[in-house]
C-alpha cells in the first residue's frame, strides 16, 4: 500500500471510528426507549391480570399479583391502587381506603406525572370508603 492509499485508508478509518462515536450513544438510548417501553407493556399487563382476577372473583390470587407489582413495580402506584381495588371488593373498606391514600400520597409526590382530576377521584373514593368519624 502506498502512502496515498494509507492515508485515504487511515481517513475512513478515522470517519468510521467518529460515526460509531456519535452512534454509540444514539443506540444506547434507543436500546433505553425500547426496553421501557417493553416494561411499560409488562406493567400494563401485569396491572390489568389484577384487575381480570377481581372480576373472576378470584381475590386471593389477584392480592398476590397485586403484592407482586409493589415489589416489581415500587415506582409507580398501580400495586397500591390494585390492592386497594382487592380489599374493596372483599367489603375491607379501611384496608382498601389506605392504599387508596397511599396512591394519593404518590401522586402528591409526583405532581407532573398525574392529572389532578384522578387525584380528585380517588380522594372522593377515600372518603365514600373510610369517612371520617361525625364530631360528637
Amino acid at each position: 500500500m502506498d502512502k496515498d492509499q494509507a492515508t485515504a485508508h487511515a481517513t475512513r478509518a478515522a470517519a468510521q471510528a467518529e460515526r460509531a462515536a456519535v452512534q454509540a450513544p444514539q443506540r444506547a438510548r434507543i436500546e433505553d426507549l425500547v426496553a421501557t417501553m417493553e416494561e411499560a407493556d409488562e406493567l400494563d399487563e401485569a396491572s390489568n391480570r389484577v384487575v381480570d382476577l377481581i372480576h373472576a372473583g378470584r381475590l386471593d390470587e389477584a392480592e398476590q399479583a397485586a403484592r407482586d407489582l409493589l415489589v416489581r413495580y415500587p415506582e409507580v402506584p398501580d400495586g397500591h391502587d390494585r390492592l386497594g381495588m382487592v380489599y374493596q371488593a372483599r367489603g375491607q373498606n379501611r384496608e382498601a381506603a389506605e392504599c387508596y391514600r397511599r396512591v394519593v400520597d404518590f401522586m402528591r409526590a409526583h405532581p407532573a406525572d398525574f392529572d389532578p382530576e384522578l387525584q380528585t377521584l380517588f380522594l372522593e373514593r377515600i372518603a365514600k370508603l373510610d369517612p371520617p368519624a361525625a364530631a360528637d
